[in-house]
């Protein structure tokens, strides 16, 4: 009998003399919204019990109750209890206790325990302190505040302290709140939310989570305090046109009708950016091209050459044959179309045609 009731004297003993000199029998450093364990290595064990009660609390840092912890794994469970102490004779049980807090700070997890063992009965509180803390970045996000069409993102919001892979998601929306992208994981490619020209003009926010929270993380660089959350806005790039035709009237420009590259007229829109330039190709919709004379043209086509979109003239045979070598003829033409970002273009170009 002496031999069986050591293990509980000893336990006792163990928390008796630990909460003469602190109370607090170990201090647990984790991250806000990271899950935790009491005690953080092993377990907390009791030899030689018949009857056993137990409350767990988390406390704030004045000690005062937040709530109570659920989250409880017991050998042998509470429910097969009666069956381990059958007969009379003790058993050894162990207790974890896990809980997850959402704000930095300091807190307490208090253990009370209730129970009887082979030679008396015990009542004790253990404590253990929480230091949370603000998870750290694991490495810089340079995300820029605009972006262009068709360029092409992607970060990673992971931190140090946040392990759980699976636990990350995120959320992008728009400035209107429709929801355009959600994901699994600290990785966000957002090349679709880019692509997409109905974005344009728009701002987006990016929202990142864990354990499905928004979270405050330490700046690697700076080391300031900074939200999981982030903004830009896609903007139209400039279209940018090439033709061998003036803009303005000026009977000192000439244009060959035996030169081809004058039959066609090159689009294309360009961004500036931090690294370069940010090219996509132009979308022509609704296209009409007429010509003054009328009769300069049959109609015109369009085609993509790699990111130009270009628009050839069909220049009429007829006209042609009515010009003799030599012969000059001012000339109008009027391109209209619709891009893919709503944008109506109108351009009026100027040549003397020489055949």
């Amino acid at each position: 009998m002496k031999k069986l009731f050591i293990p509980l004297i000893f336990v006792l003993l163990a928390a008796s003399v630990n909460a003469q000199k602190s109370d607090v029998s170990d201090t647990i450093r984790v991250a806000a919204l990271q899950k935790f364990t009491a005690p953080s290595v092993g377990a907390l064990v009791l030899g030689n019990i018949l009857k056993l009660k137990y409350t767990a609390e988390l406390l704030n840092e004045k000690r005062e109750k937040i709530r109570p912890i659920k989250n409880i794994t017991q050998r042998p469970k509470q429910e097969d209890f009666s069956k381990s102490t059958s007969g009379g004779r003790g058993t050894t049980v162990w207790m974890v206790f896990s809980d997850m807090i959402e704000t930095p700070g300091i807190y307490f997890v208090k253990i009370s325990i209730d129970a009887n063992g082979e030679l008396g009965a015990l009542k004790a509180d253990r404590y253990y302190m929480i230091k949370v803390s603000n998870p750290v970045m694991a490495s810089k996000i340079e995300l820029r505040k605009t972006y262009f069409p068709g360029e092409k993102e992607t970060f990673s919001f992971a931190t140090l302290e946040y392990t759980d892979i699976n636990a990350y998601s995120y959320e992008i929306k728009e400035q209107g709140g429709a929801v355009l992208m959600q994901g699994t994981g600290p990785i966000v490619k957002l090349d679709s939310v880019l692509k997409n020209p109905l974005n344009v003009g728009k701002k987006i926010s990016i929202s990142g989570m864990y354990q499905g929270k928004p979270f405050e993380f330490s700046n690697p660089v700076t080391q300031e305090l900074e939200k999981s959350s982030w903004e830009f806005s896609v903007e139209k790039p400039g279209l940018e046109e090439f033709s061998q035709w003036e803009k303005k009237e000026n009977d000192q420009w000439l244009v060959s009708v035996y030169n081809s590259q004058a039959k066609s007229f090159w689009y294309i829109y360009i961004g500036n950016t931090p690294n370069g330039f940010a090219v996509s190709s132009p979308e022509i919709n609704g296209l009409r091209v007429t010509s003054d004379p009328e009769n300069f043209i049959q109609g015109a086509s369009q085609r993509r050459s790699a990111s130009f979109k270009v628009i050839d003239l069909n220049i009429n045979q007829e006209f042609l044959d009515n010009m003799k070598p030599g012969d000059e003829q001012k000339v109008k033409v009027t391109v209209n179309f619709r891009t893919q970002f709503g944008e109506q273009i109108k351009r009026d170009y100027y040549a003397v045609v020489i055949k």
